[in-house]
């Protein structure tokens, strides 16, 4: 996908006025976790946890989480998805998101598609939108789901996810955040069936992280 120049120099512009101003803002409160994440429930629906994976003490430091949890749920059928969530008190001054984006790409796997999807999670009255990424390796597929859960929002995109921050930082003294990813492959080619599993275990992650998340900034 070609981008213009005008856009390339605006989000240049974007992404250093949030450096510096993620830097400068003062009195900015690092916001706590209601619960930690090793608490979240390893039954949601008709996914349960199979397994679960912690990272070293070394890459922990690296990405500068908080917290953050990585399961592997299966369902009834035995579909699988890889969940992945990792909270942070304030964004900024070296703490920050790794988008799927630049991070996916290598080992062999390459972005095919990027798109958003609508889902409307159990308890909600409306539908949120969250960001797709459809991967391959070869002639290997997988679906991956994610988006930012922060400060009582549901952000797909990237860029207003930094929007966002830079004004809850300003204005509310608040900069935690958490990214969350969803990943599952799609056997046999079958892209609409590992699309059907993250949704169908997306409505239940999206409401139950309201319960370990700080809430909508006042």
């Amino acid at each position: 996908m070609k981008i213009s120049l005008p856009r390339t120099l605006i989000l240049l512009a974007m992404f250093a006025a949030t450096f510096f101003l993620l830097q400068d803002v003062a009195g900015v409160h690092r916001t706590p976790i209601l619960q930690p994440l090793a608490l979240f429930p390893t039954h949601l629906g008709e996914w349960n946890t199979v397994s679960s994976r912690k990272s070293g003490e070394e890459v922990i430091k690296m990405l500068g989480v908080d917290d953050y949890i990585e399961y592997n749920y299966v369902n009834q059928a035995g579909k699988r998805v890889n969940f992945y969530a990792a909270f942070y008190e304030a964004v900024g001054n070296g703490k920050g998101y790794h988008s799927p984006k630049n991070c996916i790409p290598g080992g062999g796997w390459g972005i095919d598609e990027i798109n958003t999807v609508d889902i409307t999670p159990d308890g909600y009255e409306r539908s949120v939108t969250v960001s797709e990424m459809i991967i391959r390796n070869r002639n290997e597929y997988q679906v991956v789901y994610y988006w930012f859960q922060n400060r009582g929002r549901v952000i797909a995109s990237e860029y207003w996810e930094k929007i966002f921050l830079v004004t809850d930082a300003i204005l509310k003294k608040r900069r935690d955040g958490t990214f969350v990813r969803l990943m599952a492959y799609a056997e046999d080619g079958d892209i609409e069936m590992a699309r059907k599993a993250l949704k169908d275990i997306s409505i239940h992650i999206l409401p139950e992280l309201d319960n370990f998340l700080p809430g909508k900034v006042l």
